[in-house]
């Protein structure tokens, strides 16, 4: 057996965890605006894309897991303080749940969850990454 074949032997099985994340172009940085909703697709994914005044950018799932339908990116982007600090939020053109920016999940009700994905920024442009927090699948109201 030559040295490269018990090389090969002995790489260890990739595991999908630590693999390489694909990134998504999705749109240059000016020309999103500041503190609205973008909608973006991202694979299969509908995603809502938040950049913020302080400069930070959130992706959050298009769909409202309360209804079903793809509304998020028409939501208003807002805050809530919850002990004494304040978090984002987007707000369901709906029905009017509030979900936090930063994890996706609903003000009011921590099972419910829009789903979050990476983003990053390449020189001037916006990609998305895969779904790091998974949405809920089922519409609330209806389940």
């Amino acid at each position: 057996m030559t040295d490269e074949m018990t090389d090969a032997m002995a790489d260890p099985i990739p595991d999908p965890a630590t693999a390489p994340i694909h990134w998504t172009p999705v749109a240059d940085l000016v020309a999103l605006p500041l503190e609205r909703a973008v909608p973006v697709r991202v694979g299969a994914a509908q995603v809502a894309v938040v950049r913020l005044i302080d400069g930070s950018i959130h992706a959050v799932g298009n769909r409202d897991p309360f209804i079903g339908a793809q509304v998020m990116a028409r939501g208003i982007v807002g805050s809530i303080c919850v002990g004494g600090t304040i978090h984002r939020t987007l707000v369901s053109p709906m029905y009017k749940q509030s979900f936090f920016l930063a994890t996706g999940r609903c003000t009011t009700d921590d099972q419910v969850c829009l789903g979050t994905w990476s983003t990053r920024v390449v020189g001037d442009r916006l990609e998305v990454g895969e779904c790091v927090v998974p949405p809920t699948t089922t519409d609330v109201l209806s389940a």
